[in-house]
């Protein structure tokens, strides 16, 4: 009896790992169309529209890519206007910059005015004054440290008269044609720095009679 049960526990246990080692074996069912394979339902048509994994893939790095591109114009753009606020600032700065230089030098032409009439007053009492050099020389010295820095003198006699660089004080009377609307005279010079003119040179011109 013992015998018997036990043969027939032995062939239930060999049934069992057959179904165990038993592979599951899986039927590809799609279908492989050919070239001249035509849909004949919308489930297959369906099935052909359905993206790969490869291909959504590919949709999410393009759009991406186009986000990344979207964010270097945007930041392009960003550089370009912080350089041309960057430009105008430098610019600004200059610009002050010379304005207040150009003012500190023409805060300093009356000392060259008074240098003027001192020579020009003790040319007429004692031409060999030892003390006529010495101021001859400091304005000398002045206007060539001045013009160094960017100071220029307004040179306008025997030019055409220009009212941008020059007032007319009064008029001359010429016969000669060529000499109309000439400055024929200089009493006061006048100074410019860069574009900028300091002060008009005050001037005589001619005017046909």
């Amino acid at each position: 009896m013992t015998t018997k049960h036990n043969r027939e526990k032995a062939i239930e246990d060999m049934d069992r790992n057959e179904e165990h080692d038993r592979k599951i074996e899986f039927v590809d069912r799609r279908r492989i169309k050919s070239p001249d394979d035509t849909i004949d339902s919308p489930e297959e048509a369906d099935l052909d529209r359905i993206p790969t994994y490869v291909e959504q893939i590919q949709t999410r790095m393009d759009e991406k890519e186009s986000q990344l591109k979207e964010y270097i114009s945007a930041h392009k753009e960003k550089m370009a206007e912080m350089d041309k606020v960057r430009k105008r600032l430098e610019e600004d700065v200059e610009h002050r910059s010379l304005n207040r230089f150009g003012e500190m030098i023409a805060s300093l032409l009356p000392i060259i005015d008074d240098l003027d009439r001192a020579i020009e007053a003790a040319s007429k009492d004692d031409a060999q004054n030892p003390m006529l050099d010495g101021v001859a020389m400091v304005r000398s010295n002045l206007l060539e440290v001045l013009t160094g820095q960017g100071l220029e003198v307004i040179d306008c006699v025997g030019k055409k008269f220009d009212p941008e660089l020059a007032r007319a004080l009064s008029t001359i009377p010429v016969d000669d044609e060529t000499k109309d609307n000439v400055v024929l005279e200089q009493l006061v010079p006048g100074y410019r720095f860069g574009p900028r003119v300091l002060r008009h040179a005050l001037v005589r011109v001619g005017q046909k009679s």
